[in-house]
C-alpha cells in the first residue's frame, strides 16, 4: 500500500523517539556516543542497544548510560540487529545511529520538528559534519566524501537511507518489512533498504543542517578495503535488482564518479602500453583520461580544497585515481562472483 507517513503515526503530544543502535565491540566510543544522546535537549526518547555478541565491555557501558540492552543471541549482522532493535522499541520515530556517531544536543529536537513540518515525510537522514577529529589525508578524503555524496542530494526525495544517522516513522518501518536480513556484514544494507523504501513509494530526504560527528579514521589500506568491498556489494545489488533498471543510478555515488571508474582503468592501460611502446599518442590519451576524471569529480575536489587546503587537495587528486582502481576491482569481483552464484 502506498505510504503516507501519516501524522497519525505520531502521538498528539510530543512523539517518542527510539534511538536504536547495533553494537559489536564498540567500547572505545560507545560511552561518548551514548552520553551525547543523553545530553539531548529533547527528552522523550529511549535508547535500545542491540548487542551483537560483543566480547568487550560494550554491554556494561550501554547499561551504565541508561540504554536498554538487547542481546542478539548470536551474530546477526547490522541489518537484522536493527530489525531486532525496532521490535524491542516503543517510540513513534526510530532513529538509527552507529556506535561511533556523536549527535548534537538539538539533533533529536530537530528531527522531530522535521517530521512535524512534513506529514508526508517517511524518513530523513543526517549528514556527517565536514569537521572531523582525524586529519590525515585518507580520513579527510573519505569523511568529506561521505559528507559530499549526501549533502548534494538535499532537497529531493532519495532512494537512500544512510544509517550512520537516519530516522524513520515506526509505522513505515514496520510496513516496509525492515532491512534485508541476508547482509551479514556492515556494508550496503542501508543502501538496499533506501532503494526498497523508494520502490514502495516512501519519501526520504537528506537534511544537510542536521549534522553529526562520525568519529572514523582511515589509513590507505582501510580506505581501499572499504571502497573495494562496497563496490563489490553494489555491483551484486545492481545485478540482483536489475529489473529496476540496470542503467539507473539509485545510489549515493555520483554518476561522474561511476563513469570515472572505467576511465581510471583505461588511463592505467594507456600509460603502461604507451610507456612500453614509447608511443606518445597513447601517453597523451592517458593524460586526457586523467584530466577528464578530475573534471568529472571537480565538485568533490573543490570541497576537499575548501576544508583540507591546497596540499590535501593535490594529494587527493592522486588518491582519487587509486581509489577508483580499487572500486573498479571491487566491481569486477562483484560481477564475477554474482555470476558464480554469490548474490550478497
Amino acid at each position: 500500500m502506498p505510504p503516507t507517513g501519516s501524522p497519525s503515526s505520531l502521538t498528539a503530544t510530543a512523539p517518542r523517539i527510539s534511538v536504536v543502535m547495533p553494537v559489536y565491540n564498540a567500547e572505545r566510543l560507545l560511552g561518548e556516543c551514548l552520553a551525547a544522546v543523553n545530553a539531548s535537549t529533547y527528552r522523550e526518547y529511549e535508547i535500545v542497544v542491540v548487542d551483537d555478541s560483543s566480547t568487550d565491555r560494550s554491554r556494561e557501558i550501554a547499561a551504565g548510560h541508561g540504554a536498554r540492552v538487547v542481546p542478539s543471541g548470536g551474530r546477526l549482522g547490522p541489518g537484522r540487529a536493527r530489525n531486532k532493535g525496532v521490535e524491542q522499541s516503543r517510540g513513534d520515530i526510530v532513529f538509527f545511529i552507529d556506535s561511533d556517531v556523536v549527535v548534537r544536543p538539538d539533533t533529536l529536537a530537530r528531527l522531530v520538528a522535521a517530521f512535524d513540518r512534513d506529514a508526508g515525510l517517511s524518513g530523513l537522514m543526517a549528514v556527517q559534519s565536514p569537521t572531523m577529529r582525524f586529519r590525515n589525508l585518507c580520513s579527510v578524503y573519505k569523511n568529506l566524501w561521505m559528507h559530499y555524496t549526501y549533502v548534494r542530494r538535499a532537497g529531493e526525495d532519495v532512494p537512500l537511507f544512510y544509517t550512520t544517522a537516519a530516522a524513520i516513522r515506526r509505522d513505515v518501518f514496520i510496513a516496509s518489512g525492515g532491512f534485508d536480513a541476508n547482509y551479514a556484514d556492515p556494508n550496503i544494507e542501508d543502501t538496499d533498504y533506501g532503494q526498497k523504501l523508494a520502490r514502495l513509494g516512501y519519501r526520504v530526504q537528506v537534511f544537510p543542517d542536521l549534522e553529526v560527528e562520525h568519529v572514523k579514521g582511515y589509513d590507505l589500506a582501510g580506505l581501499l578495503r572499504v571502497d573495494f568491498l562496497r563496490s563489490m556489494s553494489l555491483a551484486r545489488l545492481k545485478l540482483r535488482k536489475s529489473a529496476d533498471g540496470i542503467g539507473t543510478n539509485d545510489t549515493s555515488v555520483p554518476t561522474g564518479y561511476i563513469v570515472s571508474v572505467p576511465l581510471a582503468g583505461l588511463a592505467v592501460l594507456l600509460l603502461l602500453v604507451g610507456m612500453a611502446l614509447g608511443n606518445r599518442t597513447l601517453l597523451v590519451a592517458n593524460f586526457l583520461a586523467l584530466m577528464t576524471i578530475l573534471v568529472l569529480n571537480i565538485t568533490f575536489l573543490r570541497l576537499i580544497r575548501a576544508h583540507g587546503g591546497v596540499r590535501t587537495w593535490g594529494l587527493s587528486c592522486g588518491l582519487l585515481i587509486i581509489e577508483l582502481l580499487a572500486a573498479g576491482a571491487g566491481s569486477a569481483v562483484g560481477i564475477a562472483t554474482y555470476l558464480g552464484g554469490k548474490k550478497y
